[in-house]
């Protein structure tokens, strides 16, 4: 995940991430600091194993350090370069609530009152795994923004089915994202939208820089039916644009760097640790699909404790062991906070430069 800023109690610059179960934090003119998250805090991390390999991704170059949000310029520039093939024309916006997908569509509704277009927010659901309260966002975002809104969600057989087969999604086979694609690419056929709005960021990760970075290098914002207006902008842009419209989902304020399934294997555990009193419909229903998942796969790699404690649902079992073994690589003595950790992470919703 790439860098947010964030400004410390004492006025230093810093630069805060997480991946996987690490937290990385770099103040200004300082080498980084990895941490290992456990039970409510990190401890300073002093190895290089091959659960870190594995998982560790280098964060990209950060792009400034403002939360100015560049709303005029951008809509204008986007009208004269864009604006004719998208007049009259059908948009639906897909829509999660997180801050690129409701910053993309404030502007597409700004760019509305420049060219004319019919825009539809799309919003997909996914039971069991997701916080029900994100529907109630959801609908706010559009109610604000004085869009449509169709909610949706996968066929829930489908769903059961990979669910009780499957068990909970895991790093390297997300099935979870099949179904939300169909139920998108459905959705568009319903309401006979022509083009869709997708708020990726060439920043976040370096597979989406590769295969965005061209566009944003040419300032292409509308290219094979997709339009996209945030695919060149900072974590910090964004959440300056969230913030003006006043739209800052209340996961960002608790401390969450992004808003996801709460049993979203890409989720560490110091967010899974954040999110753990989200309500999920049929908790039950996890949790036992939890316990069999241990039975069947994971029982000779750890007790039962412990691949609840680290959720190793996200893992295949190989990797599960290796990350048990993470703990004896930490300098216990130096740690970060829980409450440390949200404020960094929240900064950029709440802080001013």
């Amino acid at each position: 995940m790439e860098k947010y800023p964030f400004l410390s109690p004492s006025g230093r610059r810093g630069y805060v991430r997480s991946f996987s179960d690490y937290i990385e934090v770099e103040y200004e003119g300082e080498p980084s600091s990895l941490y290992l998250w456990s039970q409510g805090s990190g401890s300073l991390y002093r190895g290089s194993t091959g659960f870190f390999k594995s998982v560790y991704e280098p964060p990209l170059a950060e792009k400034g350090w403002s939360t100015e949000a560049p709303v005029e310029d951008r809509v204008a520039e986007v009208a004269r370069r864009h604006g004719e093939k998208l007049k009259g024309k059908h948009v639906m916006a897909d829509l999660s609530g997180g801050k690129d997908s409701t910053a993309n569509l404030y502007l597409l509704t700004k760019l509305q009152e420049i060219v004319g277009f019919k825009v539809t927010a799309v919003y997909v659901h996914m039971p069991y795994l997701e916080p029900v309260e994100n529907i109630a966002f959801a609908e706010k975002v559009a109610s604000r923004l004085g869009v449509d809104l169709r909610i949706v969600e996968p066929d829930r057989r489908k769903l059961e089915f990979y669910l009780l087969r499957e068990g909970l999604p895991k790093r390297g086979d997300r099935w979870c994202t099949y179904l939300k694609t169909r139920a998108l690419r459905e959705a568009k056929k319903e309401i006979g939208a022509e083009v869709e709005a997708k708020a990726e960021r060439a920043l976040e990760a370096g597979k989406r820089y590769e295969r965005l970075s061209g566009l944003a290098k040419r300032k292409v914002y509308f290219n094979g039916g997709v339009v996209n207006l945030v695919h060149d902008l900072s974590a910090a842009e964004v959440a300056g644009i969230v913030r003006r419209a006043g739209l800052v989902h209340p996961h960002y304020l608790q401390g969450l760097p992004r808003v996801s399934c709460r049993f979203c294997p890409y989720r560490g555990l110091y967010e899974l640790e954040v999110s753990s009193k989200h309500e999920v419909e049929d908790e039950g229903l996890v949790e036992w699909v939890m316990a069999r998942t241990y039975r069947n796969y994971y029982s000779s790699v750890t007790p039962l404790e412990t691949f609840l404690e680290l959720h190793l649902w996200r893992y295949t079992p190989s990797v599960a062991r290796l990350r048990v073994l993470e703990a004896g690589y930490v300098d216990p003595d130096s740690k970060i906070s829980l409450s440390e950790a949200r404020k960094m992470f929240s900064w950029i919703w709440v802080g001013k430069a």
